[in-house]
């Protein structure tokens, strides 16, 4: 990969950082948006940017709740990345936001595994032990079956 192609990827992950910083100060979703297509940019130049793929993932789920997509940027990121074990944390909780408890609990689970050490651990179990709860009180939650409506 040539150092020119690089050094664009640089300037729109850049660019990327500086609108989120605008859009976190303003809370006006467009500086998210547009932070959004600059960290795309910076990834169509190199695909594997870790920091590039993190940061959109990042945006995407908190900012522009779009779990799906970052469920998606985080995927991808630990497909290029394997030992990139923050992405484990927060596509778990990517998951979480988008209601699939199981698979974020999954997630938080090999986190806490894969990174004892992260500052991060303390929080993710605290949510590994919210979702856990919450996965043994929904049977209890839901109501019982009803008769089916539509006979084969």
């Amino acid at each position: 990969m040539n150092w020119l192609r690089r050094m664009r990827a640089f300037a729109w992950y850049s660019l990327a950082v500086l609108r989120r910083a605008i859009g976190v100060r303003s809370r006006r979703r467009h500086h998210f948006v547009a932070a959004e297509w600059c960290y795309g940019r910076a990834l169509g130049l190199v695909e594997k940017h870790i920091a590039a793929r993190l940061g959109r993932g990042l945006l995407r789920w908190r900012e522009l709740d779009d779990w799906a997509g970052a469920i998606h940027d985080f995927s991808t990121l630990l497909a290029l990345h394997p030992t990139q074990h923050l992405a484990l944390f927060y596509r778990g909780m990517a998951y979480y936001r988008g209601g699939n408890y199981h698979a974020a609990a999954h997630d938080l689970a090999s986190f806490i595994q894969a990174a004892p050490e992260s500052p991060w651990v303390h929080h993710a179990t605290i949510q590994l032990e919210g979702m856990n709860a919450i996965l043994d009180d929904l049977p209890k939650l839901l109501p019982p079956p009803g008769p089916r409506l539509l006979e084969d």
